[in-house]
């Protein structure tokens, strides 16, 4: 045949994943082409007769995309010198994981049973979830980017209400000759259905089974989350922090409250917010590897400054600082930018500043800053909590 097999991603050679997947679009995004998937693959036993030395015909392969225009599938065939294949790391390193594992069904009662009923979306739809087009603009002597998700040719998630035999799956699949393979598609279609927001109604159409994947949510994963969000719990994520001359070396998780679940087409987006970095972040579901707590934020804090329900004057010069306790601070530098910290291993110093004049230092670990050693004015530090063992003990 040809190099390329029936689900393999391709597009044309202008396709800015030529470079790679992670290539932004600029210019006029528009003329991007769709990523389509190998449906079915034409191997050319003529030759060319403009050449001396009996060479012969290139291959074909038949591209299908979504067209988000119509909101309808597309067909198209292709010289196997006019397509690129569209790859990644990642998609290699799946297939070479489940390499010989998987079994494709011969008997159409084996496909319905594996199909029917289920969630299937067109192999694509990762690769063009993924594209960003950026915009770039100059102020002064400083560029602005502005980067957005592209998400022309982004297929719908479908269901499959039917399976049957591919009719043509026979004809001209071998050289009467021969026996050799001249032609490779699916034996078997599955008979989608989805909404056509160009018709405003549900269209439907037959796809090889084999250019889909399924779209599975794992609920489990997403009742845990829903739980913990309900209850403003936070969350505990594997994370190495080094410590930066600290005894015990390093930290070995994060914790963070979940803002939102997103769905996005077919993959659900984690929006979390760490509360070592004070970042907002996301992941997809399945790359969120998470352990639910039974937590809150305000759990873990105690021993607060200034103690406004105490009748004594709160002074800052009056606290310890112990080594081996985390402390969450509210910390205003010299610029009068307002930070909260979690920092360890603290002890005090005193230094004269710029102005000659002595100040106490408190020299600790800070979170915020990936472990490293950082210095505090104490005058600058506007409150401060002692966090409880349970702290420590998530983290560690």
């Amino acid at each position: 045949m040809s190099n390329f097999q029936i689900g393999d991603l391709i597009s044309l050679k202008n396709h800015p994943y030529s470079l790679n997947q992670k290539t932004k679009i600029g210019a006029n995004a528009l003329m991007t082409p769709p990523l389509m998937v190998v449906t079915e693959i034409l191997k050319q036993n003529k030759f060319n007769p403009d050449s001396e030395n009996e060479e012969k015909l290139l291959g074909q392969v038949l591209g299908t995309f979504y067209n988000s225009k119509n909101c309808n599938y597309e067909k198209f065939w292709f010289n196997i010198d006019e397509i690129i294949p569209i790859t990644s790391a990642e998609k290699e390193n799946i297939e070479e994981n489940i390499a010989g594992k998987k079994t494709v069904p011969t008997e159409l009662t084996a496909v319905k049973k594996e199909y029917k009923g289920k969630q299937v979306i067109l192999n694509t739809a990762d690769a063009e979830l993924g594209k960003k087009k950026i915009s770039w603009s100059e102020e002064g002597d400083k560029e602005k980017f502005r980067t957005e998700s592209y998400m022309d040719f982004l297929p719908p998630v479908m269901t499959v209400i039917d399976v049957v035999e591919n009719s043509k799956f026979l004809k001209d699949r071998r050289d009467p000759k021969d026996g050799t393979l001249k032609k490779d598609s699916c034996k078997f279609l599955l008979k989608c259905k989805w909404f056509n927001p160009s018709k405003q109604s549900f269209s439907e159409d037959l796809i090889p089974f084999n250019i889909v994947e399924e779209v599975i949510f794992d609920q489990e994963k997403i009742d845990i989350i829903q739980l913990g969000m309900s209850g403003s719990k936070l969350f505990k994520i594997p994370k190495i922090t080094p410590f930066e001359g600290h005894p015990k070396s390093q930290i070995n998780n994060t914790l963070v409250e979940i803002i939102n679940m997103i769905l996005l087409n077919h993959k659900v987006r984690i929006v979390y917010s760490d509360y070592f970095s004070k970042k907002v972040k996301s992941s997809y579901l399945q790359d969120f590897d998470f352990e639910s707590t039974k937590f809150k934020i305000t759990d873990l804090a105690k021993n607060k400054f200034p103690d406004y329900s105490s009748s004594v004057f709160n002074n800052i010069k009056n606290l310890s600082w112990e080594q081996d306790k985390f402390y969450e601070i509210n910390y205003t530098d010299r610029k009068g930018r307002f930070t909260q910290r979690i920092i360890t291993n603290c002890s005090t110093s005193t230094f004269e500043n710029e102005d000659e004049i002595e100040e106490t230092f408190i020299i600790a670990n800070c979170l915020l800053r990936k472990g490293d050693i950082r210095h505090f004015r104490l005058k600058n530090i506007i409150e401060r909590s002692t966090l409880t063992k349970d702290f420590e003990n998530l983290i560690m």
